[in-house]
């Protein structure tokens, strides 16, 4: 499956990221309808990671256009007071529009997608608030049934005798596949939180660790961190209005030819919707030498 992801981000202002091939809006910043048009009308599920209004101020927008028969459904942070508050809102300002579903999770509570597909969510430090889940992360995950290895070089007519004989539970066994891992704000990079994942999309605010406030990831530990994982691409997304283009890609390829790692980097600059990203040219990729 070819992923098509399009997403615009600049910390503090709007940050939101499409996945079209599964519907999924993760995060909805300020002008994601805008910015994705006729599209809009593809998102059915709206993963939210936390309440700060640049990751929530699109939804006003995006629920008066395209709510209807309950999509699209809404999940959020379960112990976030914010959004029930926002629920009863959106019904009064907008009162002719249809309905959305509005969902609060718990950490690691799964949401089953059409067919085989699945988003896992998980508590994010971003905010710290006890025993209360206030901000999640989310995982898009396959889920599809397999041979077990010590069957996958019988011969097709062994195969189908042992299925009739014992069953397709006793021969297969379910696989599950991390395709997406999306951290939101994020305090750091921890590489054991996405071990398995494909591809990681991870916010890298600040360009220096001297800059970076607790509560948002820097560049060098991001990198640092994302090259310990088997990643078939990084994106990163988040970055300060302060930094340039140009300031980014130099830091980005600096860091990255003394770590080496092999996987693309691709970056969503400050301002930019960057559309089909893992299309584009990334910023790093691997064996590459460039460091302006």
């Amino acid at each position: 499956m070819r992923l098509i992801i399009t997403a615009s981000s600049t910390a503090l202002f709007a940050t939101w990221v499409f996945i079209e091939n599964f519907g999924v809006l993760l995060d909805a910043g300020d002008g994601v309808s805008a910015c994705l048009g006729q599209k809009s009308r593809k998102v059915r599920h709206v993963f939210v990671t936390h309440a700060d209004r640049d990751h929530i101020c699109g939804l006003l927008q995006l629920n008066q256009l395209n709510a209807r028969d309950g999509i699209p459904a809404i999940y959020f942070p379960q112990d976030c007071g914010s959004f029930p508050a926002l629920k009863d809102f959106f019904a009064k300002f907008d009162p002719q529009s249809g309905a959305a579903t509005w969902t609060g999770l718990q950490a690691d509570a799964v949401v089953n997608l059409k067919g085989e597909f699945s988003v896992e969510a998980r508590k994010s430090n971003h905010v710290i608030a006890g025993d209360l889940c206030k901000a999640l992360d989310y995982t898009i995950c396959s889920q599809r049934r397999t041979l077990k290895t010590e069957y996958r070089n019988l011969p097709g007519r062994e195969i189908a005798e042992l299925r009739a004989a014992q069953g397709e539970e006793a021969i297969t066994e379910v696989r599950t596949e991390k395709l997406i891992g999306y951290s939101g704000d994020a305090p750091e990079l921890e590489s054991e939180h996405w071990d398995g994942v494909r591809i990681l999309i991870h916010e890298a605010t600040f360009l220096e660790p001297e800059t970076a406030r607790s509560s948002h990831s820097n560049l060098p530990q991001v990198l640092r961190a994302a090259s310990k994982l088997q990643l078939e691409a990084l994106i990163l997304i988040h970055f300060s209005a302060r930094y340039a283009q140009e300031e980014i890609e130099a830091a980005i390829r600096t860091q990255a030819a003394s770590l080496s790692p092999n996987f693309p980097i691709f970056a969503v600059y400050p301002g930019e919707v960057k559309t089909d990203i893992l299309a584009s040219v990334p910023v790093w990729e691997p064996n590459s030498s460039a460091i302006g």
